[in-house]
């Protein structure tokens, strides 16, 4: 990047140059530097990490949330409300930030976040609470996007993976703090679980009052185009029929073997139309070509269909653990929520730990394969640990179990966008990119779902050997953290075996994920990172011209 000095030339690199400096000179023009832009980014920082909050900080609230509102049977629906729009819509969002002015969507997001969290704060039932998860993950899919998008286009590129990494950082933090911080609220009289969604309030108006006073508007390249071409290339048409096929896919799996036999043709239906949706939105997108939304000629690359499929994979298995960890130990252990929340530690500890010490190794070796068959195998084996759980489990087995959870995780998930990138051309490495951002969410999602019906299956199947359907609508009423409160005859050792047999059961689907995780990274082609590396370096200023103001961009 060093041309870009030379104003003068008739080479290709110094017209290149010339081409390339006004954006340069933009970025000084306009974006913030010194304390202005050290706000700025802690600003994003911020943001970043109450929507991340926003997924952990739950796990550990959901058992007392459920016992409140006698709501059991929703609980699956309490994760995904707020990841299907988190997850379905940042391409969508990623466009719109492309042909619209940024300042007012990324403020307006803002607030619409914190009117999610509003509504789930004051929620009087379990049918209001789920609504308020659904506009929160509206609001936060828009903050992903134009955060990424902002800092991409607030500094040079030779810093751009370290701020993209900054932000990144948030989720390590969140998934941290979120469950000891969200059993600590839930025990608390004062505070209670409804704390987990009223303290966004006060951190987010920090950051929407550093947007207004901070972030200008960056200078774009713009064509001028009129809305209705706009409102074409931001692919609505597209979203509307895949979000609309995972909703469908999201309530096929509700009720089906739970509140309706899968035969029957409320669950068919579901099933049916979630798949006509998807058809047409794969015929649509290879109709739209270069403006699709994902490009077929990327996911049908071996390589990036399988690392995607990996990735959505170990988030499922990973969100099953971490999702319902809290009602073994509450449920079936008998401890509080805040405890719950520091037993959960060596989970996310060691999977913090293993992506820091894979991410650096796997650059400096300059290769990723082999740390992704270390992470899928072991997170199967440890998946498989953890189904042997019992109420009299030690909690040295306990912790180690979750150790082996949280490396195998962290030594292989993050690695699936370094495997997708090493697998397409660098020209198609923003959009590739995208699909490495939604392959998490949607795993996590999906699973919340699938977990949900096996738990609520077994545990009715255990309840009913022990008790009369009158008891064990009871125990359902009293929801994960209320055995202690159940005030009948019922024998609440059983109460408690029941809990841990459901959560045996229910974790087979992480066991399940990692093997054929495992499997799916024997898909992958063997490359090396330093050959891509190289290449990257020729063409990395021409992909950020042609891609600059595209969220796709911010992912890279």
């Amino acid at each position: 990047m060093e041309e870009k000095n030379s104003r003068n030339g008739a080479t290709d690199k110094r017209k290149f140059a010339q081409s390339d400096a006004p954006c340069e000179v933009v970025h000084e023009k306009k974006y913030p530097k010194g304390i202005r832009f050290i706000l700025l980014t802690l600003a994003l920082m911020l943001a970043i990490f109450i929507m991340a909050l926003d997924t952990s900080i739950i796990s550990t609230a959901i058992p007392s949330i459920t016992s409140e509102f006698h709501s059991l049977d929703d609980i699956g629906w309490y994760t995904s409300a707020y990841l299907l729009p988190l997850m379905s819509l940042q391409p969508m969002f990623g466009k719109i930030y492309t042909f619209f002015t940024i300042k007012p969507l990324l403020i307006a997001s803002m607030l619409v976040f914190e009117c999610g969290s509003i509504i789930c704060a004051i929620a009087p039932s379990s049918y209001v609470f789920i609504i308020g998860r659904v506009v929160a993950g509206v609001g936060a899919a828009s903050i992903y996007a134009g955060g990424t998008i902002i800092i991409t286009s607030a500094v040079p590129l030779r810093k751009l993976s370290m701020y993209l990494s900054a932000l990144s950082s948030m989720y390590a933090v969140a998934n941290l703090s979120g469950p000891p911080l969200g059993g600590i609220f839930t025990d608390s009289a004062k505070l209670t679980w409804r704390f987990c969604f009223w303290i966004n309030l006060p951190l987010g108006f920090i950051s929407i009052a550093a947007f207004v006073f901070i972030l200008q508007e960056p200078e774009r390249e713009t064509v001028q185009i009129s809305w209705k071409t706009k409102l074409s290339k931001v692919d609505l048409g597209g979203t509307t029929l895949f979000v609309s096929s995972v909703i469908l896919l999201f309530i096929a799996l509700k009720f089906g073997g739970n509140e309706s036999p899968w035969k029957s043709p409320r669950v068919i239906v579901c099933f049916v139309l979630s798949g006509v949706f998807l058809g047409a939105f794969i015929i649509l997108q290879r109709h739209l070509k270069e403006d699709a939304t994902i490009p077929p000629r990327i996911f049908l690359n071996r390589s990036v269909a399988s690392s995607v499929l990996v990735a959505a994979l170990l988030s499922l298995g990973c969100n099953v653990h971490t999702f319902y960890l809290p009602f073994y130990f509450q449920s079936a252990k008998g401890t509080s929520a805040s405890k719950s929340g520091l037993r959960l530690l060596p989970y996310t500890l060691s999977l913090t730990g293993a992506e820091l010490v894979v991410g650096t190794s796997s650059s400096l070796i300059g290769v990723f394969l082999p740390f992704m068959y270390f992470g899928t195998s072991l997170f199967a084996i440890a998946g498989g640990l953890l189904c042997l759980l019992k109420v009299q489990t030690t909690t040295a087995r306990i912790i180690g179990y979750q150790i082996l959870a949280g490396v195998g995780v962290g030594s292989s998930m993050q690695l699936c966008a370094t495997s997708v990138r090493a697998a397409v051309n660098h020209s198609d490495i923003p959009i590739a990119a995208t699909l490495t951002i939604f392959a998490p969410f949607f795993g996590s999602a999906i699973g919340a779902a699938i977990s949900q019906n096996i738990f609520r299956i077994e545990l009715r199947r255990g309840l009913a050997k022990i008790m009369t359907a009158k008891d064990a609508l009871e125990v359902f009423d009293a929801g994960g953290a209320g055995v202690d409160r159940i005030t009948s005859a019922i024998n609440k050792g059983q109460v408690r075996e029941s809990y841990n047999f459901a959560l045996s059961k229910t974790f087979m689907i992480a066991a399940v994920a990692g093997g054929v995780a495992f499997l799916l990274t024997l898909c992958i082609k063997w490359r090396t990172l330093k050959q891509k590396a190289e290449s990257r370096e020729e063409d990395v200023p021409k992909q950020l011209q042609e891609q600059h103001g595209k969220i796709e961009s911010h992912t890279v």
